[in-house]
């Protein structure tokens, strides 16, 4: 989650749970923010049907969860939000489905919205086991973020850690001083040792995650 919009939540974690889908983890990825979702854009599919049909009991799990080309990563849409309906994530049947899921898969990742703008925020980081704060550099200022961090400890939320998001270097000399120098001791132990750093990372993930998506079940 983030503290405000636009800090690229929805990206982290469609690229997080593409990482560990194709390490062999089953996964599944939850577009949870009901207000202004935007998983399924990334993805070039309907948002018609999703995790709202489930929750009003309208669609079963195995109707509204969709697979991928990636045999291991399976995408649930957020579904249409009725103005009825608001605060519909802190129901019961929010609790069964993430129970559920967890059975179901190894990892289960939730893009949720704001935390900042909604309660539905707050109540994802009480039921799942994990929360991380997405926050952009310099997007919001400082207090913002710790506001976050406090409001995800107030529900009862384990925050496991913050991605620090969208760093410009060539603007930033402060931190370009210090990931230089940081580049320049690490390559240099490596070529002693005879390695290459990177190897093992140099297609990014966006060129991998080009997903085909079908019904689950």
């Amino acid at each position: 989650m983030s503290g405000g919009a636009g800090e690229g939540k929805s990206t982290t974690v469609f690229n997080l749970a593409t990482v560990f889908a194709q390490n062999g983890q089953r996964v599944l990825v939850v577009d949870s923010d009901l207000r202004r979702p935007s998983l399924h854009k990334f993805l070039k599919i309907s948002n018609s049907l999703g995790l709202t049909n489930y929750l009003l009991k309208q669609k079963t799990l195995e109707e509204v969860i969709q697979t991928t080309n990636l045999a291991t990563l399976d995408f649930l849409p957020s579904g249409k939000l009725p103005s009825s309906s608001m605060g519909i994530l802190n129901s019961t049947r929010m609790k069964e489905f993430i129970n559920e899921v967890k059975n179901r898969y190894d990892i289960v990742f939730f893009d949720s919205p704001p935390i900042m703008g909604v309660s539905d925020a707050s109540v994802l980081a009480s039921e799942v086991d994990m929360t991380l704060l997405v926050v952009q550099y310099r997007k919001y200022p400082q207090v913002m973020t710790i506001r976050a961090k406090q409001m995800v400890e107030k529900v009862g939320g384990h925050l496991m850690g913050v991605v620090l998001n969208n760093i410009n270097i060539s603007q930033d000399s402060y931190y370009y001083y210090y990931s230089g120098y940081y580049y320049d001791y690490y390559s240099k132990r490596d070529d002693n040792e005879g390695d290459k750093p990177g190897d093992s990372d140099k297609k990014p993930v966006g060129d991998q995650a080009k997903l085909d998506l079908k019904q689950k079940y």
